[in-house]
């Protein structure tokens, strides 16, 4: 499974406050989506930025053009995708 986005702890560099919860998304946003989601369908006013993937994520854990740095994070997998491999997983047993 790919995931979808991250929840991640973020420091601000100028006040080194460290806070929690912040969601990165691995989706597009695109005028062509569904408006005001990313695309995978999680609503743009629950994102707090936008990145290429896990690795590009990690690139934020280091000092560079932003005014934070990534602590640490959480993948986040699609429901369905998780619903689709158990049940998966289950027709397998089952066989």
């Amino acid at each position: 499974m790919k995931p979808i986005g991250a929840y991640c702890n973020i420091r601000w560099l100028d006040t080194n406050e460290e806070v929690d919860g912040y969601y990165f998304s691995f989706g597009e946003y695109d005028d062509e989506n569904e408006p005001d989601h990313d695309s995978y369908g999680v609503r743009d006013d629950h994102i707090f930025f936008y990145c290429g993937g896990e690795d590009s994520l990690k690139s934020y854990m280091t000092e560079g053009a932003e005014d934070f740095i990534v602590v640490s994070y959480e993948l986040e997998y699609d429901d369905r995708d998780i619903e689709h491999a158990l049940l998966m997983h289950e027709a397998e047993i089952n066989k």
